[in-house]
């Protein structure tokens, strides 16, 4: 999954490790070997940014390139962090 909002997010790996918050060099990490080690704190918390992410992806809010030119990248990355919150709190 991880490897899909990679290819089809149209993020960056740091724009990712902002989202994740985790550092870059995590991000680099993950895209070589694999998502964080399954019970993990950081594994449940990236899986379900990552189902959030690619629900982003599906229902055309990523990639972000789609979106209008004039939005500032922080903006951007916002209004995504808002939409993983909002899918974040529907599954509690």
């Amino acid at each position: 999954m991880f490897a899909r909002v990679l290819g089809e997010s149209g993020l960056t790996k740091v724009e990712l490790a902002q989202l994740y918050q985790v550092s870059r060099q995590t991000i680099h990490y993950w895209a070589k070997v694999g998502p964080p080690r399954e019970g993990t704190y950081t594994a449940r918390m990236a899986e379900s940014i990552t189902k959030a992410l690619l629900i982003a992806v599906e229902r055309h809010i990523l990639p972000l390139s789609a979106m209008a030119i004039a939005q500032t990248a922080q903006a951007s990355i916002d209004r995504v962090w808002s939409f993983i919150a909002a899918s974040l709190a529907s599954v509690r």
